[in-house]
């Protein structure tokens, strides 16, 4: 994996979304030069609803390049730059059905923590212009993924990204995704959600429920 493009950007009013005016920090621009990733966000960037968005456990919002190409070629998308979908990296070959929640990355001196799938919000669709994209978005799979920061350091485009550790049995994004959206992998997903340390709660609700009911004849 490598790091294709560094985004960042702080807070701005965005005006005639779907609930009226609101903070976003969806409108990531590339950016030149090694930058500070610090325990909630990288230097310079920032996000508008911090009862949604950031925080330790996603302090880092990452997209794979490679679904640029998807969007372009089979979704017919004018996408004119990396940073589109509001992610702070944009890497080489992180694609939601390769990389686990649990995965450790090396990124020079930054150590990184895969945590959760994104779940897409209205706020894309205002971005990108087309409603209900964020639920299109979501079907495909290709979410990207949050980050917390597990040592603080600086990093750059360009830069390698090695898999330093990961979690034993551990899902990939895709299938975590899928399972709090759509149900898929029943009871045998809900279980080994359950099974890891440290999720956030609401990502336990949905397997909590499923367990909680006798299963099906």
């Amino acid at each position: 994996m490598r790091i294709v493009s560094v985004n960042v950007c702080m807070p701005r009013p965005v005006s005639g979304t779907a609930r009226g005016t609101v903070a976003s920090g969806i409108y990531k621009r590339s950016v030149s030069g090694p930058v500070e990733v610090l325990a909630t966000n990288l230097a310079g960037d920032g996000q508008g609803d911090l009862l949604n968005h950031g925080g330790p456990t996603k302090a880092v919002y990452a997209y794979a390049a490679n679904d640029y190409d998807y969007w372009r070629q089979q979704e017919g998308l004018s996408i004119p730059e990396f940073g589109w979908f509001g992610e702070n990296l944009t890497v080489e070959n992180a694609m939601s059905d390769d990389v686990r929640v649990g995965d450790i990355w090396e990124i020079g001196t930054v150590r990184l923590q895969v945590t959760e799938p994104r779940s897409p919000c209205f706020k894309l669709d205002h971005k990108i212009g087309i409603p209900r994209f964020a639920a299109r978005f979501q079907r495909t799979g290709r979410v990207g993924f949050y980050l917390r920061v597990l040592q603080e350091g600086s990093l750059a485009a360009g830069a390698e990204v090695a898999l330093a550790g990961g979690l034993p049995g551990a899902m990939t994004v895709r299938e975590l995704s899928d399972f709090r959206h759509y149900g898929t992998g029943g009871r045998s997903m809900a279980t080994r959600i359950l099974a890891i340390d440290g999720m956030g709660v609401k990502w336990l609700r949905r397997p909590r429920k499923l367990l909680s009911t006798a299963p099906r004849i």
